[in-house]
């Protein structure tokens, strides 16, 4: 299949490339920096430079080289450091989700697919009803952390118009990501019901799942809580 990825440099983007093109698909990555030495060379991936923030750019990225069966949306607001409770960096808008997702979804309509593709949207746990499924000082932390209430937040903006968007989804909740290899992943309802309340996933295992979200049917219109 091929797939459109946004967000190909980022941690989590690196690796979901990797996974694509070992499944063998065949990967469009629109990036601002087309030179970026963490992108691979590989035949089956195509890289556009451009902004996800530009209809142009984007309708460039759905039709080079061909129309794609799904999109893996895995952007990340930058932080000001390397912390994930670090302010985000300057450039980094407080609604970059929201905002990038809305112009996707508004290019997608607009070029008109016979076949639409498929979202598969890299979000987070806390977003939503699966809130209540992490434990009270993990919460308490989100609660009072300014840089994870704006990522939460913008999360949420963003599941919301997907969901409303009439296309086919899955959105993913991961819980908190830590390095190391491909691990057992474990799928939860959407509140997280029955996940522990102190759990984690290793970035290499949200990859995995998130191509294989994009293979299979299984997930649509689901937004499940991801563990190991």
């Amino acid at each position: 299949m091929h797939i459109l990825l946004i967000g190909a440099t980022g941690q989590n983007g690196q690796l979901i490339l990797k996974s694509a093109l070992a499944h063998s698909h065949t990967v469009t990555a629109i990036v601002r920096n087309a030179s970026s030495p963490s992108l691979p060379q590989d035949p089956n991936l195509t890289i556009i430079a451009g902004s996800v923030s530009s209809q142009s750019d984007l309708e460039n990225a759905l039709r080079t080289p061909q129309p794609p069966s799904a999109v893996i949306f895995a952007l990340g607001h930058r932080r000001a450091g390397s912390s994930p409770f670090s302010a985000p960096a300057p450039d980094s808008p407080h609604d970059l989700f929201e905002t990038s997702i809305q112009v996707l979804i508004s290019t997608i309509k607009s070029v008109g697919f016979t076949n639409p593709p498929k979202l598969v949207i890299n979000s987070s746990q806390g977003v939503g009803p699966s809130w209540k499924s992490m434990a009270f000082p993990v919460r308490a932390i989100f609660s009072h952390s300014p840089a994870m209430k704006i990522g939460l937040a913008d999360h949420a903006r963003m599941d919301a118009i997907v969901r409303e968007s009439g296309l086919r989804f899955v959105l993913a909740r991961p819980s908190a990501l830590l390095s190391g290899p491909v691990k057992d992943i474990r799928v939860w309802p959407e509140d997280g019901n029955g996940a522990p309340w102190i759990s984690t996933i290793t970035r290499e295992s949200l990859a995995v799942w998130l191509v294989d979200a994009a293979e299979k049917s299984e997930w649509d219109g689901t937004a499940p809580v991801i563990t190991n």
